[in-house]
């Protein structure tokens, strides 16, 4: 009976043993590619058209309308402000090479109006090409939420938030395809004191304590001087532990001229956006490779994190080149450096270690 058990336990083992040398010999085999079309970074939703039902009236200009608009949308997300206008009053051909498919959502014939939602999405190989052609960066930024302060001093005196313009009106100013969250704090008069102190030496200013309550780390410190009719801007941003500070002057003849004002707000928007963009650059030209050693208890625990690299968009490709019972060793091809690898297996809970001679991903437990 023992005999029998043991030979029966030998044979499960070697069946076990049989499984995992199939399995790492199938995707030893396999090289596994993904593009960034995956994340829908290229499929523009929602894309609303309407207008007059009359004699002249034609699907297919309604649908010529929407291509532009989704391509417009499109480039307002993945390309930094001061780039959109090389690629203004791009030909509808044109436009509609870079197009995949396109999907009717919604169709309404009304009475003398017609009004249709459309899906567009777009080929990622092509519109990087498209891109690279015209010597535009392309950018790959996420969504992301951060506190936005707004301090604002006039002819030196500073300015409560509920006198704040920028402060009341930062939401309701819209910009194309907006990346941030943007979340206005309470206002504190510790804070308010902090500030006047330290007015004159703001570089020194600790913002990180200001937005700690909130339990967002992300924020936009902008402090605005205005005096002699200057408008002058400093901001302090902090996006995923990237801290960048940067200066911005407006002519403003008159404070009360809420046309300017909600100009200067739009443009403050895009500049900080295209800070959030730059930290989210591609290179498309030079992905980088790093070879990564993963130590996994069973193939479940390997097939998983083999479906997060298919989410990690930055990844290009990646190869498994190395399988035994214990652990892989994989070739990662990707766009950026190894902290912005690291940063994006930290959301599935992986860490990224440097270990004497070869890289290793591990469970963050």
């Amino acid at each position: 009976m023992k005999n029998y058990l043991l030979i029966n336990k030998l044979l499960l083992k070697s069946r076990e043993y049989i499984f995992i040398i199939l399995i790492a010999t199938i995707l030893l085999l396999i090289s596994f590619s993904k593009s960034f079309s995956e994340e829908n970074i290229f499929t523009v939703d929602n894309v609303e058209v309407e207008g007059k039902i009359d004699l002249n009236f034609s699907r297919d200009k309604f649908i010529n309308k929407a291509f532009s608009k989704s391509f417009e949308e499109l480039m307002a997300k993945i390309v930094l402000s001061r780039d959109l206008e090389k690629i203004k009053n791009i030909r509808l051909d044109k436009i509609k090479n870079l197009i995949n498919s396109f999907q009717i959502l919604e169709e309404r014939y009304q009475t003398e109006k017609y009004k249709a939602v459309f899906k567009i999405s777009y080929n990622d190989k092509k519109v990087q090409d498209f891109l690279n052609k015209k010597n535009i960066s392309f950018s790959h930024p996420k969504e992301i939420s951060a506190v936005f302060f707004p301090v604002l001093f006039l002819n030196g005196d500073l300015q409560y938030f509920e006198n704040n313009y920028f402060y009341n009106n930062w939401t309701s100013v819209k910009i194309q395809n907006e990346v941030i969250n943007f979340i206005l704090p309470l206002e504190e008069l510790d804070n308010i004191s902090k500030i006047k102190e330290m007015r004159n030496r703001i570089e020194d200013l600790d913002v990180g304590s200001f937005v700690k309550q909130y339990n967002i780390r992300n924020y936009i410190f902008a402090l605005m001087n205005y005096d002699n009719n200057k408008l002058n801007v400093h901001i302090k941003t902090n996006f995923n532990d990237n801290k960048i500070s940067k200066n911005i002057s407006y002519d403003l003849r008159d404070i009360s001229d809420k046309n300017k004002l909600n100009f200067i707000l739009k443009d403050l928007k895009m500049q900080v956006t295209d800070i959030w963009k730059e930290a989210n650059i591609v290179n498309l030209l030079m992905p980088l490779s790093i070879r990564v050693k993963f130590k996994q208890k069973n193939l479940h625990d390997l097939n998983k994190l083999i479906n997060y690299f298919y989410k990690i968009s930055i990844i290009d490709n990646f190869e498994l080149e190395e399988f035994n019972i214990n652990h892989s060793f994989f070739k990662i091809h990707y766009f950026g450096n190894p902290k912005r690898l690291s940063n994006e297996l930290s959301k599935f809970n992986y860490k990224l270690r440097d270990d004497p001679g070869y890289w290793e991903i591990y469970k963050d437990d």
